[in-house]
């Protein structure tokens, strides 16, 4: 009977002990807070890797993991499948998530990247894919047309506002209207953020970043209060860049 008894206890230990391990968040994960790291240190196959663990060992929902490979697969594995792919489990898990925004606009971006690497070919335009692609494509222009305009009024009415009170806010600094602004990083930006609020597309994050190389390790080593340069496009680059 004692040894029935001390079985019982043991199991009920293990089973706590087993729920409490399944009860850490996805933030605290060691596998998770490592993979970070190696984001930071600009490992970005490194962190890859780990993230990848995460989504296969976690028993439970992971957006964050799956919102970081969304961004590995587009930007170091040039997938925009499989980017597509992890960008849409961030969304089914966490649907009304901060980055639900950013995410779809990053979508986008993959579907547009996904179309580029398509032949061109008269057989293939004829195709009923090719045929949606060019949809989508004429779609996130107009959208992108909307979100400037979104953009422009929100910063007349801040602007506006601002005056009355008669304070200052300008998280963009304008040093030269030629050649060069700066912005300062704010909570929750990203370079795809900050490229949607300058450019109105969050699609040339890219040159923000190349621009900005000798403060940014990775993409994803943004940190509040830093001043990053931002190049002013020529018209010509900025046609082309649509």
């Amino acid at each position: 009977m004692r040894w029935i008894l001390t079985g019982i206890v043991c199991g009920l230990l293990l089973a706590g002990c087993h729920k409490s391990s399944d009860m850490v968040s996805e933030c605290e994960d060691p596998l998770f807070t490592k993979a970070q790291q190696y984001l930071n240190e600009n490992r970005g196959d490194e962190a890859f890797i780990l993230f990848n663990r995460v989504v296969d060992t976690r028993p439970g929902a992971c957006a964050e993991s799956h919102f970081e490979l969304g961004q590995l697969y587009l930007s170091i594995k040039q997938d925009p499948i499989f980017s597509i792919y992890h960008f849409r489990q961030y969304l089914i898990q966490k649907p009304e998530g901060k980055r639900v925004h950013l995410v779809l606009q990053m979508i986008e971006t993959a579907k547009k990247e996904f179309a580029r690497s398509l032949p061109l070919n008269d057989r293939y335009t004829e195709s009923p894919e090719y045929l949606n692609l060019i949809e989508v494509l004429k779609q996130v222009r107009s959208e992108n047309a909307n979100l400037k305009n979104q953009l422009a009024q929100l910063r007349m009415a801040k602007g506006k506002a601002t005056e009355n009170r008669g304070e200052v806010v300008a998280p963009v600094i304008q040093e030269s209207q030629d050649r060069e602004r700066f912005y300062v990083v704010q909570n929750d930006d990203s370079l795809s953020k900050i490229s949607l609020k300058m450019y109105g597309s969050a699609v040339k994050w890219n040159i923000i970043y190349e621009a900005n190389r000798d403060v940014l390790p990775s993409a994803n080593s943004l940190k509040i209060g830093m001043k990053l340069r931002i190049p002013v496009l020529k018209k010509n680059s900025e046609r082309n860049a649509k």
